[in-house]
């Protein structure tokens, strides 16, 4: 069996809005003595990254990422500062204890949030009621659920959650917390609310999850506390396994967060992992190098990026890395690069042990493809985002982009927008609870719409403060007749929900035309529609 690794950590008890109790983990010193896992054997020779090859298995397989974008016109929000502020909807999306994490469904109708009392809730994002809430009820007298992950299944129907478990009937002095058991992935089927399988093999926290297509199979890949990657082959209704693999490294001590690399067909990604980010080959399950010297404690989130202006003064223009075109024009074009963000946590000084050794940053990273066999990845910095109420020396926290700003969680209850061209900080929001961690942040793909989370139980929910004067106005007609004929004319306007209205007319900003097809006799009137749409 791997050694397990060392675990250095203090408690800190504080209260929510509620006036619960809270247990909130923050590292206080570094592991000083990570252990090795398993016993020395014979390193197995590292993959070969092979342009060509890989250049026409990404056309095969082409990306799915990146469709929206603050630039892509579906309705993302796209410009946050002085001139487009946010301000906040007044939403009831909570818990009973710390929301740790959200996800939305493909569809971008249905928002989950997981806790750490064991419930994942899921919200209509139109008008943001509770329309299910999971549990898994089948072991709840010896058992307590954490939940701190989840991710949908591309059909909508399961929910495969992860996080933490915890036996009820045994206490662990070390960890000053209920003993923790081996941590299974759940999956839910989202209509009965009841868990359908079980992926058993994390012997902790499972801390991230993703659900990708490899060459067309269905697989989910998760990262753990316990410093193990996981991929699990599923059958194509996402809920039998076929077989799973650990990513088997021997080094890695705690796993955060993956993100795949660009242009790649899924097969290669990068890694948060303890202080490091480490690239690996999915189909050979192997690590392929490691990039330090960014962190001094962990770094707990990175993620690839797809950015809506240039980031650096030498650059041009902005394109997802296309290996072919770069490999045939190799004497006249640089190497394709994508761009990647990550986060992290520093080291607490020697002293009482209560502040960061350094400054918290979010670094902007510039990930450089070979050009040609056997020649390995490159990792620049390209930036540093920073700033004097930037405090995030708190792990679990994650971080998300929109193409133009980066938005940034802190332990004091805000959360930061850099603008990622120039670093600056456009907006600060400030409608968390004080001295309680953010936890995660998340763009609406096709709505206006930042949903954030936090240890105080509550999502908060921001749009622009001024939708009249920020989003073109048209006027909108309802007229007898056959709703249907006109659909199309809707398709890339940007928002606006179409009711079931006869005789009415009323000034509204475009958001989005969803328009309900009865047998009800309906129609828009699309004169000033099309009007907008060339605005547009």
């Amino acid at each position: 069996m791997p050694a397990k690794r060392t675990r250095t950590q203090a408690t800190t008890t504080t209260s929510n809005s509620k006036g619960t109790s809270l247990t909130i983990k923050k590292i206080i010193t570094k592991t000083s003595n990570k252990l090795a896992k398993g016993k020395t054997k014979e390193t197995p020779s590292l993959p070969i990254f092979e342009p060509t090859r890989i250049a026409n298995f990404s056309t095969k397989y082409p990306d799915q990422y990146w469709r929206c974008h603050a630039e892509s016109g579906h309705g993302m929000l796209n410009y946050i500062n002085e001139d487009y502020q946010l301000e906040l909807i007044n939403v009831d999306v909570h818990d009973q204890g710390p929301i740790t994490g959200m996800t939305l469904s493909p569809d971008g109708t249905m928002l989950v949030t997981f806790s750490n009392v064991g419930s994942a809730k899921i919200w209509d994002t139109t008008d943001f009621r509770m329309i299910q809430k999971l549990r898994d009820t089948k072991f709840l007298e010896t058992q307590i659920d954490e939940f701190f992950v989840g991710r949908f299944t591309f059909d909508q129907t399961k929910l495969v959650v992860g996080g933490k478990l915890k036996d009820r009937l045994r206490w662990s002095a070390e960890d000053d917390d209920n003993h923790i058991l081996p941590c299974p992935l759940k999956i839910f089927d989202v209509i009965s609310g009841k868990v359908i399988a079980r992926l058993e093999g994390h012997a902790e926290e499972v801390l991230c999850i993703k659900s990708i297509l490899y060459k067309g199979t269905p697989y989910y890949v998760t990262t753990s506390q316990d410093g193990y990657i996981i991929k699990w082959q599923m059958k194509d209704d996402w809920s039998t396994l076929v077989n799973s693999k650990k990513m088997e490294d021997g080094i890695t001590c705690m796993a955060f967060t993956v993100s795949f690399v660009p242009n790649t067909g899924n097969r290669y990604f990068l890694a948060a992992t303890d202080e490091h980010i480490r690239l690996f080959d999915f189909e050979a399950g192997q690590l392929m190098q490691t990039f330090s010297d960014m962190y001094s404690q962990y770094c707990d989130c990175g993620k690839f990026i797809f950015p809506v202006e240039p980031l650096e003064d030498n650059e041009p223009d902005i394109e997802i890395p296309d290996l072919e075109v770069a490999k045939s024009k190799f004497k006249k074009k640089k190497n394709p690069v994508a761009y990647f963000i990550s986060r992290g946590v520093e080291i607490l000084d020697t002293g009482e042990g209560t502040v960061a050794s350094r400054r918290n940053v979010c670094i902007l990273h510039k990930l450089i493809y070979p050009m040609r066999k056997g020649v390995p990845f490159k990792l620049e910095q390209v930036r540093k985002y920073q700033h004097e109420d930037y405090h995030a020396n708190s792990w679990l926290m994650k971080i998300s982009s929109n193409g133009r700003y980066l938005t940034a969680p802190t332990m004091t209850g805000q959360v930061m927008v850099f603008n990622l061209r120039t670093g600056e900080v456009t907006s600060i929001l400030r409608d968390h609870e004080e001295d309680l961690e953010v936890r995660d942040v998340i763009f609406h793909p096709w709505k206006p719409l930042l949903f954030t989370c936090a240890d105080d139980g509550c999502v908060k929910v921001y749009t622009y403060k001024d939708m009249k004067s920020t989003f073109p106005q048209v006027r909108v007609t309802f007229k007898k007749v056959n709703i249907e004929k006109n659909v199309s004319h809707f398709d890339k306007i940007q928002e606006v929900k179409v009711q079931h209205l006869e005789n009415a007319s009323e000034l509204v900003p475009i958001v989005r035309i969803e328009a309900t097809l009865n047998e009800r006799e309906t129609e828009v009137d699309i004169s000033d529609v099309e009007t907008s749409l060339t605005e547009l």
